[in-house]
């Protein structure tokens, strides 16, 4: 396999077949303060059958043969005999998947207010609204007041 692509794939042709819908998200991983993502996690599942027709939960690494990548400046060079990319590492779900995030905090862009994500305040923000944290620090240093309800 090759990165994300035959996951994407999948997904297409899935939707083109059915004409059914699929939660779809890909959520880009970071370590510390790195420019680039490690890698994206991508889930999927399929609405209509509740999972039957596609669902998938996969990690994919941010790597290519024969480049160098130095994740915290951006940077890349080509370097021969690198060993090459990983296909990820896939996940299979045992049962109906719930809200994931990438970070114990979910903050709210409209409101500037920061969740635990599982706070019953997350399931009702709209995707564009919702920025994932790892810590209290970091959600604080972003901007963002404690939720009253969940109180992270």
């Amino acid at each position: 396999m090759d990165g994300m692509l035959p996951f994407e794939n999948k997904v297409d042709t899935y939707v083109t077949k059915t004409n059914n819908h699929v939660l779809y998200r890909v959520t880009p991983t970071y370590k510390g303060n790195n420019l680039l993502a490690d890698g994206v996690l991508i889930e999927a599942y399929s609405v209509e059958d509740k999972g039957k027709g596609i669902q998938f939960c996969v990690f994919c690494y941010n790597v290519q043969p024969g480049i160098s990548i130095d994740y915290a400046t951006g940077d890349s060079s080509a370097v021969d005999g690198s060993p090459g990319y990983s296909d990820g590492l896939v996940i299979t779900p045992t049962e109906e998947p719930t809200v994931q995030t990438s970070g114990s905090y979910v903050g709210n862009k409209n409101t500037m207010k920061f969740h635990k994500a599982e706070c019953s305040s997350v399931s009702s923000m709209k995707a564009q609204n919702k920025v994932h944290m790892n810590t209290r620090d970091e959600a604080i240093a972003n901007g963002y007041e404690p939720c009253d309800r969940c109180k992270p």
